[in-house]
């Protein structure tokens, strides 16, 4: 069942209600101590026609094919000419009867007690306005009043019930975006991530096979993690810190001792849904631009939570620049930015640092938003 099927029958359900209680207080009013006078309630029901009438014919043909396709004009002059109809129309089913209207519709003028009930008066035009009174049978204004009210608050629902319906398709166009941004960020980082992977195992085959093959085997583990684990949008925090250490694994096979690595997870990882490789471009970046062959470098990466957030820090060496190629961040820092504005709006913190020697991102994620 989609959201705009919700909608419209809430919308019915409302209109229903409303005129239940509208078609159930001349049953009350009519109450008296011999039980109740269905004749004067039959009577009520009759003179609600014509508001029946102009609900209906607004509902289902003025404001659905005039107003909602631009021709307001034309709906408001039909409006104007359906209210003073339904004026005239109620205001000569009101005649019909010569009890006084309740709930507030003007009153009735009695005939005379030996007239016939439901009689109307013999000169309508020639009848003088009653004394302390307005001429009942001309009361059209009133009436037309009433219209107005049933056409301006049929008109509000209706506007209600499209601005909730076209807030909740943004809400779906939003949703969906973000899964199609996501999918194109990710495809982004994976082809990105693998190709330098690749290149650090061609790097080893002729140095030494036995550490390409185990380097090979490492791979697949984290292909597989970016296949099927990370494909579904959501992860363990467990899962992406194995991830973050079989990647550094693999990667110190190409440096030497004079790379310093020092990784600092929770001894006991709590049970946390995270959305996946949110730190993937960060490791990667200290790995590309923070170490160096001729001298000494490192890199550090601490992740820890507490009850509602996580934090993450990588800090690495910062090595000199080359012709502006080797700037620290670029496009995975780029990516990664969207992915949070996606994901959490303003609910994160992602803070840069850097001098001479070294470059620092701290990131905050509340916990309870992902789960």
């Amino acid at each position: 069942m989609n959201s705009s099927f919700k909608i419209k029958r809430g919308e019915s359900i409302i209109y229903i209600l409303l005129w239940m209680i509208i078609l159930l207080m001349p049953v009350f009013i009519a109450r008296t101590d011999e039980g109740i006078n269905w004749s004067r309630v039959q009577q009520e029901w009759i003179r609600f026609l014509p508001f029946v009438f102009v609900f209906l014919f607004h509902n289902y043909l003025l404001f659905p094919r005039f107003f909602l396709r631009k021709k307001r004009i034309l709906y408001f002059a039909l409006s104007i000419v359906l209210v003073l109809i339904a004026g005239y129309f109620a205001d000569f089913v009101g005649n019909m009867f010569r009890q006084p209207p309740s709930m507030g519709l003007p009153p009735m003028e009695p005939h005379g007690l030996n007239e016939p009930f439901g009689k109307p008066p013999m000169d309508m035009g020639m009848m003088k306005e009653p004394p302390g009174g307005k001429p009942w049978h001309r009361d059209i204004f009133n009436y037309s009043l009433v219209s107005v009210l049933v056409v301006g608050f049929n008109a509000a629902i209706k506007l209600t019930v499209k601005w909730q319906d076209e807030e909740q398709k943004n809400k779906e166009l939003e949703k969906e975006k973000l899964h199609t941004e996501l999918a194109l960020l990710k495809n982004q980082v994976s082809p990105h991530f693998f190709m330098n992977t690749l290149n650090n195992i061609h790097a080893l085959i002729d140095i030494d096979s036995e550490d390409a093959k185990e380097s090979l085997i490492k791979l697949s583990k984290l292909m597989r993690y970016l296949l099927y684990d990370s494909d579904e949008g959501k992860t363990t925090l467990k899962k992406e810190i194995e991830f973050i250490v079989s990647y550094v694994d693999l990667m110190k096979l190409r440096f030497t001792s004079q790379v310093s690595i020092q990784l600092s997870f929770p001894e006991s990882i709590p049970n946390i849904i995270i959305h996946p490789m949110l730190f993937t471009s960060l490791v990667e970046n200290a790995f590309k631009h923070g170490v160096s062959y001729q001298q000494k470098s490192f890199i550090e990466i601490i992740l820890k939570t507490d009850k509602n957030h996580l934090y993450f820090r990588i800090r690495n060496s910062k090595q000199p620049k080359n012709n502006g190629i080797n700037e620290p961040g670029g496009l995975g820092m780029e990516n990664l930015k969207k992915r949070l504005d996606i994901l959490y709006e303003e609910n994160y913190t992602l803070e840069k640092f850097e001098d001479d020697k070294t470059f620092e991102i701290n990131i905050k994620l509340p916990i309870n938003d992902q789960d």
